[in-house]
């Protein structure tokens, strides 16, 4: 009967859950140090059958002929701002505020709160992955000599005006890796750029921690109920032999 199956389906369902969980916090613990890094939260859900019935004709040990277990329904980022941090290096720019700037990687435009910049060997400004920085036309920024950045974005060099930084909101953003985003851009209005700032990672330190206890403690809950369960099943079928 279903009902034979039902039980290790949700047990073990509950443990997958809790080692996802456990994945996440230590990939936000592993990120605490890497400027503007967001952390993720994984949103559990349930799968259950259509009117919560069992399908008929259906083999027992299929999942979807079982009544309800818990599922990972998705990952969120959190997209609040983290700390802003000095660093005093002119190339190192943090927003404070809304937005994302724009990179560029061949033909794909990504966008990121990392603002650890750099100059390449053609005097190009790009991120830590060689991504070349845009400004608000879509145009790479090529910078010659000193550099200094308005709270506006406006970049001058040697005191020349060069143009202004691309800053975007995103609407539906979708990460990508460590800390690059996609979505539909467009212009970004509440913000302030910040020269010799870094933005910190939005990871609370504590919160993870307790986090990880919780989902450990969980996930050896799960994995005892299913040795139990599997130790009642062996001595119920040694009494049928």
């Amino acid at each position: 009967m279903p009902i034979d199956y039902q039980s290790i389906y949700i047990l073990s369902s509950g443990m997958l859950l809790q080692q996802r969980k456990l994945e996440t916090i230590t990939h936000n613990l592993a990120n605490i140090n890497t400027p503007a890094f967001k952390s993720e939260l994984i949103f559990a859900g349930v799968w259950d059958t259509p009117d919560g019935q069992r399908i008929e004709n259906s083999a027992p040990e299929n999942p979807s002929n079982n009544f309800v277990y818990p599922i990972v329904d998705r990952v969120h980022t959190l997209l609040i701002q983290g700390p802003i941090r000095q660093t005093g290096n002119p190339l190192d720019l943090a927003l404070d505020g809304e937005g994302f700037f724009a990179v560029r990687s061949g033909q794909e435009v990504f966008y990121t709160r990392k603002g650890n910049f750099r100059l390449d060997a053609e005097g190009y400004l790009v991120n830590e992955l060689g991504m070349r920085v845009l400004d608000e036309n879509n145009q790479e920024i090529r910078i010659m000599g000193s550099v200094s950045f308005a709270p506006d974005g406006s970049i001058f060099s040697e005191g020349n005006f060069v143009g202004r930084l691309g800053i975007y909101n995103l609407t539906n953003p979708q990460k990508v890796g460590r800390d690059l985003f996609t979505g539909i851009p467009q212009q970004a209005q509440n913000f302030k750029v910040l020269q010799g700032f870094l933005e910190d990672s939005n990871i609370n330190a504590i919160l993870e921690m307790a986090k990880l206890i919780e989902a450990h403690r969980a996930h050896e809950t799960y994995a005892n109920l299913i040795r139990a369960l599997d130790q009642v099943q062996e001595k119920v079928s040694n009494n049928l032999v």
